[in-house]
């Protein structure tokens, strides 16, 4: 393929998942410096290995791993793999049924907590190991199927599904707790 039609065919294929990418990026390596760059990394990882990619495949997911091995390098460089930091016997205990009430009240009046979600949402994503941040963040914004996310990442589908249900168990308990600390709900 001449290489202005292969330039035509990888930013055409590019084009509808820039922002997703971009915005995959941010949320997984915090810093928007270095999001840039590995952002752009992976374009032109991809760029280069274009003619590797077999037309008519899923070129989504294509991209998704060669970003994904971008953030996983920056990563290691830099060495910001976070552990999950939650406190498990929050979970369990004595103040189940509150933070079920709480929940529910949270359920019914988003907008009251709305503004909380900016940087502590943020901060709550951090919180999650990087495997479930992965996870959540394909499933859920990206929109990716559960056999989608165990192909990019390499891992058993049963495992992606139990990282995406504690990552949402971790971030409800956060979000809870930052809802009744300010006073939102009761």
């Amino acid at each position: 393929m001449p290489e202005t039609v292969q330039a035509d065919s990888f930013l055409e294929l590019l084009a509808p998942l820039r922002d997703s990418l971009y915005r995959f990026s941010m949320r997984n390596v915090w810093r928007q410096e270095d999001a840039h760059d590995v952002f752009q990394e992976a374009v032109m990882t991809a760029w280069r290995q274009f003619d590797r990619f077999e037309q008519g495949t899923n070129f989504k997911a294509w991209m998704f791993k060669i970003l994904l091995n971008s953030v996983y390098r920056l990563n290691r460089k830099s060495n910001r793999a976070r552990a999950a930091s939650i406190d498990d016997g929050a979970l369990d205990g004595g103040g189940h049924v509150e933070r079920e009430d709480a929940w529910s009240s949270i359920l019914l009046e988003p907008q009251r907590v709305q503004q909380l979600l900016d940087d502590r949402l943020v901060a709550a994503l951090k919180s999650l190991g990087e495997t479930e941040r992965y996870c959540i963040l394909l499933r859920m914004l990206e929109d990716f199927s559960y056999k989608e996310i165990a192909e990019q990442l390499e891992i058993p589908l049963g495992t992606v599904m139990s990282h995406v249900y504690r990552a949402r168990m971790k971030l409800r308990e956060r979000l809870t707790s930052m809802a009744i600390e300010e006073g939102y709900v009761r």
